[in-house]
């Protein structure tokens, strides 16, 4: 692992781990003051976006005392594989995408700054179907947000019509993961997502999820909960 101090902002590191599936994962760390230990999240952005998409809403758990580690997906890094192309690699890239943010999760409990028993994970979007996988997986997530996803990859896909494929890429449908998950789900959609149809939103599939008047990148509302949600999840 390699890192330093961003030279934009105090508290904020630059950070790369080795990817299991080839090259390095850039990511933020943006580390509390004090010495801790601290909880800590794992931020995966979607399609459009990059590791800083949410550092806004890291420097918010930074003063509520949670440490954050806000990655770039395969397809956001520099010579990074394209994702949502219609071909068989855009299963290997979701693969590489979910063994990032779990190898992220033992960055974390590594520190010696970080209490390896309160981990979060935070997915928006295409960053949500991962971080679904993950957290089935990883037994050891506390807490997870899921962001803007719908329960199946299928709506979002439709328009490539090759049945090979779709099948290929339903492994990863969230809907498949959530009901063997043991960590705290929160679950956020939009009602007016032109991404993934509310009538196939993941917030729809357990009790508790909630559907905000807003498009794909929800809204402050939806921000402001998931932040108060991860507070008193991650808490002791």
């Amino acid at each position: 692992m390699r890192s330093g101090q961003s030279l934009r902002e105090r508290g904020v590191r630059w950070l790369t781990f080795t990817s299991e599936l080839g090259g390095r994962v850039p990511a933020y760390l943006v580390e509390p003051r004090g010495r801790g230990p601290f909880p800590a999240v794992v931020f995966q952005h979607g399609l459009r976006g990059n590791r800083a998409q949410f550092l806004g809403e890291a420097r918010h758990l930074r003063a509520h005392g949670i440490e954050s580690l806000l990655l770039d997906a395969p397809w956001a890094r520099p010579h990074g594989p394209l994702i949502l192309t219609g071909r068989a690699t855009d299963a290997t890239t979701l693969r590489q995408t979910v063994l990032d943010e779990r190898r992220a999760v033992d960055v974390l409990r590594a520190r010696r700054e970080v209490d390896p028993s309160r981990i979060g994970v935070m997915g928006f979007s295409l960053g949500a179907v991962t971080s679904a996988v993950v957290a089935r997986v990883d037994r050891e997530v506390r807490c997870t947000v899921l962001a803007s996803a719908g329960q199946r990859l299928a709506p979002l896909l439709a328009r490539f019509g090759n049945a090979r494929y779709l099948r290929a890429m339903s492994a990863f449908d969230p809907i498949r993961w959530m009901g063997k998950s043991t960590a705290r789900v929160l679950l956020q959609n939009g009602m007016t997502d032109a991404d993934f149809p509310p009538s196939d939103a993941l917030a729809l599939s357990r009790a508790g999820g909630i559907m905000y008047r807003a498009g794909h990148t929800l809204d402050p509302l939806a921000v402001a909960d998931r932040e108060r949600w991860l507070e008193g999840c991650l808490s002791r």
